[in-house]
Parts: structure tokens; sequence; C-alpha cells
């Protein structure tokens, strides 16, 4: 049996949380964060709690997806926009 921590552990790295490229790692850590809120908003519906009555993991859950958003849109211009080293590359 795994520990609360083992499974966080776990799911980060799956995320790919120890990657050393620094965009992977950002990314990774917004899509962990992502779910864990989103994994705490199911439990509460699962267990039959309005998560609103709990304060606002759905707000928490938007506001993850639109920070995930913004992280990989920034990556994306990264990768797109590569610096002009003024050099021949011939």
């Amino acid at each position: 049996m795994t520990t609360f921590d083992q499974e966080l552990t776990g799911r980060y790295v799956a995320a790919g949380g120890d990657r050393p490229d620094p965009d992977a790692h950002r990314i990774a850590r917004a899509v962990f964060v992502r779910d864990t809120i989103r994994a705490l908003y199911d439990a509460d519906k699962r267990f039959g709690l309005d998560p609103a009555d709990n304060g606002s993991l759905a707000e928490l859950v938007d506001a993850a997806e639109e920070h995930l958003e913004h992280i990989a849109n920034d990556v994306s211009r990264s990768i797109t926009t590569t610096p002009n080293t003024g050099g021949d590359t011939a």
C-alpha cells in the first residue's frame, strides 16, 4: 500500500516532473497541479459533497486549466521562435 506522498510523487513523475528540460518541467508541474485539484473535486462529488460547499474547487480547476494553457502557449512560442545566432549554419 502506498502512502499519499508516494502516490503524489508517482503522479508527478508520471506527468514528467523529473525531466531536466525546464519547459517540460513547467508543463509537468501544471499538469500535476491541475490533476490533483481535479481529483479533489471529483472525490467531493463521489462522496455526495457539493464542491461549492467546500470552497471554490471548481474555480481552482478552471484556474489550473487556464494556467496550463498559458504555460503550453508560452512554451510553444519559445519553441517556434528560435534565436538567431548571427552565424552561417551551412
